[in-house]
Order: structure tokens, then C-alpha cells, then sequence
């Protein structure tokens, strides 16, 4: 007991309220006295005070209060402090009872079973705290008047803020969690918790802004999404109310002191939140059935299945998380095959439970998801590993600025002689840059612009070299390319009625050409970033009926 009072009197001799210890101690008393007899806890009174030792506030209620009480009785005063109350007017409990808040937490914790040592801390309490503090400084400094204490009144009225509740309740929460749980606590870990505290009875007692003369709240309903909600009573506006408040008008709307609560502050939730984890890897598409993502109009789908329906289930099941979010590398049309080294992505993974897995699991995940009876033969995924959140910029990077290779069957609108093919070659054999209009088949999702693209290398072979030149076989070849990425490919074989200049049919002087089926060959970029060896296609399986020839038949 000594050694708290002893604390005490040490931060109050530094206060704020004096320049002379004597005269501090004794200032602060004074300010306690009455906060005590307004039926505030120990630890709010230190809030009054400026005290940000939270050291004091960890003191159990009862050792504090005897300290002041010891220090009062020292200072001459003949009777003691009135008792603290069973229930703060000014915290309604919530900080006098901080710790009690910490077992409807851990129940919640051992639900989610979140896999962390560390967790950032913030809460919400009763908004009723905001006017009740105001209030209560109102009052003390009424009574200093009343007492006659008119140079205490000019210190005390020099500082108009309380310290901040929150700051306090993490604190005594926080240390009532950590030796429950053994999480440490850091406001930059990524495991977030938000404790609610309310307390419904004093739930519209700011209320009263809005019954003055000149109403300071503006609190009207409006129309939000299809669902009314009530607007202009946030905090932030109360606050801002509560400083143009005339204090003489607030006694005819309100009660100063605020009237003492008969229950106490209430656990209401705890919101849990763990920041983002990402896995990324790579997808090959043998299938030109396949969407990258579910696609449908008008609720009506137009491809029955989609890449990230493959894995995104998954792999959100083994990290328990809410929910996931698929990003690529630019994307290709649900009739395009994405072959070769297969398309770089990652999955940013939602609040999840579990944020890493180990390499065995991601390898077990790749195995689970690569033996899918019904897709297995069209969709595949390799390398799949965790990615730091830092590396996802690769990807965005990426879609704009690396290249890729694709290979098309053509059709043209003369046959494939040696000469043709080396007008279209000796073009493509260097770099040359197109010009394409927005495309028709986008124009709705994208903005009107020209957009220069290089086509790094383009060559052409008939699709059949035995075939007979003036047979229709003829006409068809296949066509690989080399391309800055976001080059519309169809739009250059069948040059978009002119809207993409040059394309395939004015490099090869003919009429026309057009793209019958198309594949995505790679894509220039290195991922995962964890994968240190070089990448190698992927050898497609021939018992694959997807996958038997690269191209159809051509009837």
C-alpha cells in the first residue's frame, strides 16, 4: 500500500494543477473529492487529472482509492474522501471493470482459434462517455466556483480535454488478455481485434444537444443502399457539438452532474479481423469451356464452370478464412487455352485463421486441387506457395509491362504460299509496333483510346505441310507470336474492321484473316517470387481428350 501511495503522490505532485508539489497535492485532491462525490471510479478521476502513468490505473480500484485517501488525510483534511462507487458515472464501468470484459473474449477466441502471438487492440465504447465527461468537467469547475477556489478554476479551465477512455481500457483489457492468453501486444500486428462495450441505457443521452434553443446535432434519416439510416450523431459530431455547448443552456436540457447509472457497461462483441495473407501460383486452362472467373449476365451464366471456382474453396478451407479475392496476370477469354508455363496469380486470402500454411500443405493443396475429378483434365495449378503481401505488386506490374507468347490457328483469306508466308515472316521477323482502337467486343467496359502495342516477333506456318495448295486446307496456318502484354490478339489476325492497323491480313497484302481458336503459350514474368528455379512448361497429358491435338480438326 505504501509503495501505490507513494506512486500516487508522485505523478500528482507533477500535475499540471500547480507549480508547487504542496500546492499540487493538495489541487488534485480537491478535483478528486468532488469527482468521488459525483460518483466517479478512482481510475476516471486520473483521467481528470491528465494522468497517463499507467502504472496508477492498474492499481486495483480500492488500493488507489486509499491512496488518496491516505494522501487527503495527510494534508490535514479531518474527514475522509467519500467512498468510490460500485458503478463510474463517467467510465459506466467500462474501465473500472476492464479486466471482467476478458473472458467473453477468450470464448471468442477459442471459437475463431486464430494461429497468431500477437494482436493489435482498439475498442468502442458506450458514446454516452463523450457527453458524461464533458458534463462532469462542467461540474467541477462549478464547484470550484461554488468552493471559491477562483485560481484553481484558471488551471483546471486551461486544459479542457479528459484523457481519452480508450486508452486506459486497452491497457487494463490488454493485460488481462495477454495473461490469459499469452498474446503479446503490438499496434502493428496483424491480427486486429475491436472490443465493443455498450451500455443502452445512456445509449441516446446525447440526445439533449439536439433540445436546445439553437440545436447542435443535425440528426436527420436518410436513404443509404435501400435502407434507411440515421446520419449527424457520430462521434465525431457529438464531440464537435460538445465544444460550442453553452453551459448555462445545458443545465435547462440536461443533468450536470450526469445522473449515476444503475447497471453497468455491457460486453457486446468483439470484431476479429486478421490482415490479409496470399498464396500465389500458377493456373493452366486446357479447356475453352472454362471462364477465368464465374461470368454471367443478367443472372444467366454463360460458361458452367471457371478457373478460380477450382481452388478458391480450397484453399479458403485450409487457411479457415471468410473469404478470397483472385487476381491474375491479365486474363484470357473463357475460348482461349492458357498452356505453357500457365498464367502467374495469387489469392489474397480474407481474415483467415490460419494466414500461412507450410510448403507441405500448399504442395498437398496443389495435389488436392490438380486430381479434381471433374476439372482435373482442364484446369491445373503449379507452384503454389505463401506470398508476402509486398510481391502482389508483381502481378498489377506485370499485366501492363512483360511480354507474352501465344500460338493461334488461322484462317486466310488465300492460301498459304511460300510467298505469303514470308511477306507475313519477314515483317514479324523484327519488332513492329500496331495501333488499336478500343475493340468492338470491349467497348462497353473500357474507355475510347488508341493504344500503341509491339508485336516483338510474328511468324506463320500452314497448319499442314503436305497439304494441297489449291485445297481450302490451305488457307490455314499457325500463327505464334511474341507481344507486349495487352495486345488484343484477335483484333490483330482479323483486324477489327480496321480498327487495328497494321494487323495479319494488310502484313501478308490479302483480303482477310480470321482467328478460329487461340493459345496463351506464357507469360514473361517470374512467379511465384519463392520459386528459384527456372520454370518449365508443363507437359500436357495425351490421354487428355482436351489435349490430344493442339488444334480441332478443320472440317
Amino acid at each position: 500500500m505504501t509503495l501505490a501511495t507513494d506512486q500516487v503522490r508522485t505523478v500528482l505532485s507533477e500535475s499540471r494543477l500547480s507549480r508547487h508539489a504542496s500546492e499540487s497535492l493538495k489541487n488534485c485532491l480537491i478535483i478528486i473529492r468532488i469527482l468521488l462525490e459525483s460518483k466517479c471510479c478512482s481510475r476516471c478521476c486520473l483521467r481528470y487529472l491528465g494522468c497517463t502513468d499507467f502504472r496508477l490505473y492498474a492499481l486495483d480500484e480500492p488500493v488507489l482509492f486509499q491512496a488518496y485517501n491516505t494522501i487527503y488525510t495527510e494534508l490535514g483534511s479531518t474527514e475522509p474522501l467519500p467512498p468510490s462507487t460500485d458503478i463510474c458515472t463517467a467510465c459506466l464501468g467500462s474501465i473500472q471493470y476492464a479486466d471482467t470484459f476478458v473472458e467473453d473474449v477468450c470464448q471468442q477466441l477459442a471459437q475463431q482459434d486464430y494461429k497468431t502471438d500477437s494482436v493489435c487492440i482498439t475498442c468502442t465504447l458506450p458514446v454516452s462517455i463523450l457527453s458524461r465527461d464533458h458534463l462532469l468537467k462542467v461540474h467541477v469547475t462549478n464547484t470550484l466556483i461554488k468552493e471559491g477556489h477562483t485560481d484553481l478554476v484558471r488551471v483546471w479551465e486551461a486544459d479542457k480535454d479528459v484523457r481519452d477512455p480508450k486508452d486506459f481500457f486497452k491497457y487494463l483489457f490488454g493485460m488481462g488478455l495477454r495473461q490469459k492468453t499469452g498474446l503479446s501486444l503490438d499496434t502493428d500486428a496483424l491480427f486486429r481485434m475491436n472490443v465493443v462495450v455498450g451500455h443502452e441505457p445512456s445509449s441516446k443521452e446525447h440526445m439533449f444537444l439536439t433540445a436546445l434553443k439553437e440545436p447542435l446535432l443535425n440528426i436527420r434519416s436518410i436513404r443509404q443502399k435501400k435502407v434507411r439510416v440515421t446520419v449527424g450523431d457520430s462521434r465525431s459530431c457529438i464531440v464537435e457539438a460538445l465544444k460550442r455547448l453553452d453551459n448555462e443552456e445545458a443545465k435547462e436540457v440536461t443533468a450536470i452532474p450526469p445522473v449515476p447509472p444503475t447497471e453497468r457497461a455491457k460486453f457486446h462483441q468483439v470484431d476479429l479481423l486478421h490482415a490479409s495473407s496470399h498464396v500465389g501460383g500458377r493456373y493452366l486452362k486446357f479447356s475453352r469451356e472454362y471462364s477465368q472467373t464465374p461470368w454471367s449476365v443478367k443472372g444467366q451464366k454463360l460458361a458452367e464452370h471457371s478457373v478460380s471456382d477450382c481452388f478458391e474453396e480450397l484453399i479458403r478451407k485450409y487457411h479457415r478464412a471468410d473469404s478470397t479475392k483472385f487476381v491474375t496476370a491479365g486474363r484470357e477469354d473463357a475460348n482461349v487455352r492458357m498452356l505453357g508455363t500457365g498464367r502467374p496469380f495469387y489469392l489474397e486470402v480474407i481474415n483467415p485463421r490460419t494466414p500461412r500454411l507450410s510448403e507441405e500443405q500448399y504442395k498437398q493443396i496443389e495435389q488436392e486441387i490438380n486430381s479434381q475429378p471433374l476439372h482435373k483434365d482442364n484446369v491445373q495449378v503449379r507452384h503454389l506457395s505463401y506470398i508476402r503481401s509486398e510481391d502482389t505488386s508483381i502481378i498489377k506490374e506485370g499485366e501492363e509491362t512483360k511480354t507474352k507468347r501465344y500460338r493461334a490457328l488461322v484462317w486466310l483469306s488465300e492460301p498459304l504460299t511460300d510467298e505469303l508466308i514470308d511477306r507475313i515472316n519477314q515483317t514479324g521477323s523484327k519488332e513492329f509496333t500496331i495501333q488499336q482502337k478500343t475493340p468492338v467486343r470491349v467497348f462497353q467496359r473500357r474507355s475510347a483510346a488508341i493504344r500503341p502495342k509491339a508485336i516483338h516477333t510474328s511468324t506463320i506456318q500452314r497448319l499442314n505441310n503436305d497439304v494441297d495448295l489449291s485445297s481450302p486446307e490451305a488457307c490455314y496456318g499457325v500463327l505464334k507470336l511474341h507481344t507486349q502484354a495487352g495486345t488484343y490478339i484477335k483484333e490483330y489476325v482479323h483486324g477489327d474492321l480496321g480498327r487495328t492497323l497494321p494487323n495479319l491480313a494488310s502484313v501478308g497484302g490479302i483480303h482477310s484473316a480470321d482467328l478460329l481458336e487461340l493459345d496463351v503459350m506464357d507469360v514473361d514474368l517470374v512467379w511465384p517470387p519463392v520459386v528459384k528455379q527456372q520454370v518449365e512448361p508443363m507437359v500436357i497429358d495425351s490421354s487428355n481428350e482436351n489435349n490430344k491435338r493442339v488444334y480441332s480438326t478443320v472440317h
